[in-house]
């Protein structure tokens, strides 16, 4: 007859002998880091692919190298709401998947002149300026137009931009930095610790239930072989003439 199914062949931690060379702590230890692991992984991937829908815009950088206009890089941007009248602010980042959370290559004003879906293009004149346009050289047009690279009220107008950033974004108290990020990690920690407790709780009832489920197997072969003999029984007897 075959074997009677436990509930211990369906506990996931059943086969896993390491109770037995660490101690149940030592089990219980391996098992919560496993699972923050696992929750770290899951909780940067979701960090990762959030990031990546932020930063919509492309950027593509040129300039004169020798004589020929060449794009010299490539860069993403996101949106990022500046003073409190509704004005922006494009944060220009790396292309790296995580290089562009950290690292901040230029702050620049919100682009008029796009070149292709969610594509606009930039020039670096010969000041250093950034300047949105579309296929032409920046440089050559200011020279024939006369106009002069760099004015006054230009200036001023991005020192006090600066200002402003240093302190609205750039000056920011520890919590406001990575508050977030504190709160994401305490978060997965609860997680893994209530996975960890019941599994382990889990674990303790299946070993309770054991005895019962034998007893109820052996409850079940008593009562085949009781009704196996009152057959055999009923089958010999003579009817009366």
């Amino acid at each position: 007859m075959a074997t009677p199914t436990t509930l211990s062949s369906i506990n996931p931690l059943a086969n896993v002998n390491i109770g037995a060379s660490l101690g149940t702590f030592g089990a219980i230890l391996l098992v919560f880091i496993i699972s923050i692991v696992i929750l770290g992984l899951i909780g940067f991937l979701i960090f990762i692919n959030s990031a990546k829908k932020q930063y919509w815009i492309r950027i593509h950088v040129f300039r004169m190298v020798g004589n020929v206009p060449t794009r010299v890089a490539i860069y993403n941007a996101k949106e990022v709401p500046f003073g409190m009248a509704g004005d922006k602010l494009w944060r220009v980042a790396p292309m790296g998947a995580v290089s562009r959370i950290f690292k901040v290559i230029k702050w620049l004003p919100v682009g008029k002149l796009q070149t292709a879906r969610n594509e606009f293009w930039y020039w670096i004149r010969e000041d250093g300026e950034w300047i949105n346009f579309i296929q032409s050289d920046i440089d050559e047009i200011s020279r024939r137009a006369g106009v002069k690279f760099v004015k006054e009220d230009m200036r001023l107008q991005r020192l006090a931009t600066e200002r402003l950033l240093e302190q609205r974004l750039m000056n920011k108290s520890f919590w406001e930095k990575w508050g977030n990020v504190i709160m994401t990690v305490i978060f997965f920690l609860v997680i893994a610790v209530c996975v960890v407790v019941i599994f382990y709780q889990f674990g303790k009832i299946v070993d309770k239930l054991n005895p019962l489920i034998d007893n109820l197997a052996k409850a079940v072969q008593l009562a085949e072989r009781t009704c196996a003999i009152n057959q055999t029984g009923a089958n010999g007897l003579i009817p009366a003439g």
